[in-house]
Order: structure tokens, then C-alpha cells, then sequence
């Protein structure tokens, strides 16, 4: 199925207690930001010190609901009203604010027609700037957090390629990227004499491949070392997070 990407602006999140704020990206591109933050500090990496001392925190959500963490690192800082009337000569005008006189007597579908006109010819853009103090270095229409059918058309789903990426980098401190491809069953399977990928398969050898196939033996090692070099990419990802979350950034 096509993936078509269902376009969102801004989460607002409320907290009890908390002034009422928002987020641009998605909750689990958050969670996974703490997650390879933790296993960077568990390896004596570098990360932001406003991060805090994740050992502490042996979930997200306490994380996430901490007064000094969390969601107070990355939501967007308040705005206030974004419109409001406005008496002639009484306020002063920022920078960034604009003065408009509207003809409450006009059509309304022509006055916001007139009105976008305006701001699009005061550079006012579609795409919402984020002000976060940390922010994701990609949009999240680029970032593969296994996200769900509000994201996208109902029925398309998303594969969680960070977490895969994480869990592999895990496995990488004990094991080979050849054993991984074992240990993850990356290699074709096999049921009796036959291609199979029902449970109780079993990975198929250079041995079953010749069997089955009867070609050349370099066509299995082919395959197998693509599967060797995606493990070795993930683990290059992984690593490349690791200094992008030294400087605050993600992924």
C-alpha cells in the first residue's frame, strides 16, 4: 500500500499544575531520543546535561512527567493568542505582529482569502518553525517511529527503524554482525525441502541453498553479506545518534 503522509502542526500536551503547551513531533520520536540517551550515558558517552542522570529513570514515562524533564525539553515555548482584536493606537506593535482593519460587512470566504494573501505576502509561512529548546534534526514526516493510522491513511503501517537500530547496537557489544544475522533469522527460510516462513522454520545454510536452488555458492554468500552490511549500517546509525545527541540533536 502507498504510504501517504497525513500532515499534523502541533500537539498541544496538558500537564496538572502546567500551562497547556505543544509538540511538534511525535511522543515516540521522544521516547526513542530517551532510550538511545540512556544507553549512550550507560556507555559513558556524552549528552546534554539538561537531560539529567537517566540511570535514575528506569521509565520513559516518569522521564517524560518530571517537572525539569521530558516534555519541558522539547515542547514548543507558549505563544499566547495567535489572534485577537486589537484597539487602534493602544498597543504597541512587535516585529513580528501585524495590524490588520477588517470590513466585518465583507464575504467571510473572501476576507480570509484577502487575509492569506496578505500574510503570504509578509513571508508568513505554511510550515510551523519549531522554538523547542531540543528539537529532531529531521521532520517527522522522516523519522520511522512506528507511528500509527493518525499518522497515515488507516491501515498503513510504519516500521519502528530506530528501535530496530537500537536493539541491533545492543546486541553488537556480544555478538558479530554475522551472528546477529543468525540470532535475528535475517536469512531466507526453510521448512522441510521447501521455502517456508511459517513458525518452527529454520534458517536456511549455504548447504540448503545449494540443495534447493542448485546455483552458484557465491549467491548465497552475496546474500548473505548484504544482510551483514545492513546490521554494520544500523550500528553506524546508531553511533552517528550517539554524537548528534551530544549536541542536543536526534536522530
Amino acid at each position: 500500500m502507498r504510504k501517504i503522509w497525513t500532515n499534523r502542526k502541533l500537539f498541544t500536551v496538558r500537564f496538572k499544575g502546567r500551562e497547556p503547551r505543544a509538540l511538534l513531533w511525535r511522543k515516540p520520536v521522544y521516547k526513542e531520543w530517551f532510550l538511545y540517551a540512556k544507553l549512550a550515558q550507560e556507555l559513558g558517552k556524552k549528552i546534554p546535561k539538561a537531560f539529567g542522570n537517566l540511570k535514575k529513570f528506569d521509565d520513559f514515562e516518569d522521564w517524560w512527567r518530571h517537572p525539569k524533564y521530558g516534555f519541558e525539553l522539547f515542547c514548543e515555548k507558549p505563544m499566547g493568542e495567535l489572534v485577537q482584536e486589537t484597539q487602534p493606537n493602544r498597543s504597541k506593535l512587535q516585529p513580528d505582529e501585524l495590524l490588520l482593519k477588517i470590513n466585518l460587512k465583507g464575504d467571510l470566504e473572501i476576507i480570509n482569502r484577502d487575509i492569506k494573501r496578505l500574510l503570504i505576502s509578509k513571508d508568513v509561512g505554511e510550515d510551523y518553525t519549531s522554538n523547542a529548546r531540543f528539537q529532531p534534526s529531521r521532520s517527522m514526516k522522516n523519522i520511522s517511529v512506528g507511528v500509527t493510522d493518525k499518522a497515515y491513511e488507516k491501515g498503513t503501517k510504519r516500521d519502528n527503524k530506530i528501535k530496530r537500530a537500537r536493539e541491533t547496537y545492543i546486541m553488537s557489544l556480544t555478538m558479530s554482525p554475522k551472528e546477529i544475522v543468525k540470532e535475528l533469522k535475517l536469512m531466507p527460510q526453510i521448512g522441510g525441502d521447501h521455502w517456508s516462513s511459517r513458525e518452527g522454520a529454520r534458517q536456511m545454510t549455504r548447504e540448503d541453498f545449494l540443495k534447493i536452488t542448485g546455483s552458484d555458492p557465491k549467491r548465497y554468500q552475496f546474500t548473505l553479506d548484504n544482510r551483514i552490511k545492513t546490521i554494520r549500517r544500523q550500528i553506524r546509525n546508531v553511533e552517528k545518534s550517539f554524537e548528534n545527541i551530544a549536541i542536543g540533536k536526534f536522530p
